[in-house]
């Protein structure tokens, strides 16, 4: 199944947008903030049901980013400390890889899970 990239409304962000926004904290000027669905949705002026529902239609559920066998904290941290040093094209690049690494992660249990998935 091919991964949406864009949603249906052009006024909505893509993929890499919301997934900078909602994971990595990134909006789109660049700037950085603890991200949370709030976040995002006062951003593009809607409510937190319409970000959890847009991460549901771009495949990028929490569950499964949570699943795949990806450091997304590392790589969060790693971005924020790149920032400073970054334009918001370049953030967004940054962001497209880290994206597409954890799209080819593997899923499943986490290292530090115990054999029925449990910490």
């Amino acid at each position: 199944m091919a991964i949406p990239q864009h949603s249906a409304d052009r006024n909505r962000p893509t993929r890499s947008e919301l997934f900078a926004f909602y994971y990595l904290g990134f909006n789109p000027e660049g700037e950085y903030r603890f991200p949370n669905a709030h976040h995002v949705g006062r951003h593009f002026n809607v409510s937190s049901d319409a970000v959890f529902r847009w991460l549901t239609e771009l495949d990028l559920e929490p569950h499964w980013a949570v699943h795949q066998q990806f450091n997304l904290a590392r790589a969060q941290v790693d971005l924020q400390l790149e920032a400073e040093n970054l334009t918001p094209p370049q953030i967004m690049v940054r962001t497209d890889e880290i994206l597409a690494a954890l799209d080819e992660a593997r899923g499943g249990r986490k290292p530090w899970e115990d054999e029925e998935g449990t910490v």
